[in-house]
């Protein structure tokens, strides 16, 4: 997990080109302006999907995974508390090969507050 400011972190310091390369979209894109879905900015190697939603209670949280992709997550009005804890100390729902996505229950090892101009990736 990588944590930080997309207005302060060190691109060069980010090992990962995928997240090195969302962070700098971020800097350099009014990530506001884009409508709810899916927007291509290297086809499928690298995304952004914008979602609008009201944040659910704790409770009706689940912990999501996936294995073709690395979440870059960013909020870009409000604030959202993202939840992480290793997959192996969590209980895992069947994986959707076609959505490269899965859900697992348990309990978080650690919480970060995003805010506008942070991001977090989860690998």
């Amino acid at each position: 997990m990588i944590f930080g400011s997309i207005h302060e972190i060190d691109l060069n310091e980010i090992g990962h080109e995928g997240v090195r390369r969302a962070v700098e979209y971020a800097r350099t894109h009014d990530l506001a302006a884009l409508e709810p879905g899916r927007h291509a900015i290297d086809g499928d190697a690298l995304f952004v999907n914008v979602s609008e939603y009201a944040t659910k209670p704790f409770e009706e949280c689940k912990f999501e995974a996936h294995r073709r992709y690395i979440d870059v997550q960013m909020v870009v009005r409000g604030a959202e508390r993202i939840d992480v804890q290793p997959i192996g100390k969590l209980e895992a729902e069947p994986f959707d090969e076609a959505a490269d996505n899965m859900f697992l229950v348990g309990h978080a090892n650690a919480s970060v507050v995003m805010a506008p101009g942070l991001f977090v990736a989860c690998f």
